[in-house]
């Protein structure tokens, strides 16, 4: 069985009182290939910087290679 190499767990962010993301999980395993869809505005930016560490969540958890960033920086390293 393969390794979870990203997961996203209820993760919520918003903007003022825009809610870009509204409690996402995810949950993506080594050597799988994910493709994120979605109208203007459906939160794929958003996500994407949460995952990639340019945005913190307001809440929820993203771990990458099972460790969880606490900063943008730490993020990057991960």
């Amino acid at each position: 069985m393969s390794a979870v190499s990203v997961e996203i767990s209820d993760v919520r962010k918003t903007f003022g009182p825009i809610a870009a993301l509204g409690g996402v999980s995810l949950r993506a395993f080594e050597g799988e290939v994910h493709a994120i869809i979605g109208g203007n505005g459906s939160g794929k930016s958003t996500l994407a910087k949460v995952i990639s560490g340019v945005l913190i969540p307001d809440s929820g958890q993203v771990s990458i290679l099972g460790k969880a960033a606490t900063s943008p920086h730490e993020a990057r390293e991960l």
